[in-house]
């Protein structure tokens, strides 16, 4: 069984994970025209529990921007690209819908 792990944009899946974990993101959109969009994005997260008490446990965070282009109006459905940078490195994503759960 997997235990919880920081689930950022620019974080590699399931590398920060403990008993216990936090994310915190926030992004922000620009409706460029009526299809098109720029985004940026900054968020933080911390893992703990096992080894370290939430005080003690390392937070991670990361910063990005991307595009998103209206794909389907009736069904506001976007899709488009992220660029991440993390603590380890830069990533790319492609998107579509919503990178939120």
């Amino acid at each position: 069984m997997s235990k919880p792990f920081v689930n950022l944009r620019g974080i590699p899946a399931v590398r920060y994970q403990d008993n216990n974990a936090a994310v915190a993101e926030v992004e922000l959109w620009w409706q460029a025209t009526p299809r098109w969009s720029l985004l940026g994005f900054t968020g933080a997260g911390r893992a703990w529990g096992r080894r370290d008490t939430f005080s003690q446990a390392e937070t991670v965070s990361t910063v990005g921007a991307g595009f998103r282009y209206l794909i389907a109006r009736k069904l506001g459905l976007h899709a488009g690209i992220d660029f991440a940078t993390g603590p380890e490195g830069r990533a790319f994503y492609i998107q579509v819908g919503s990178p939120w759960r």
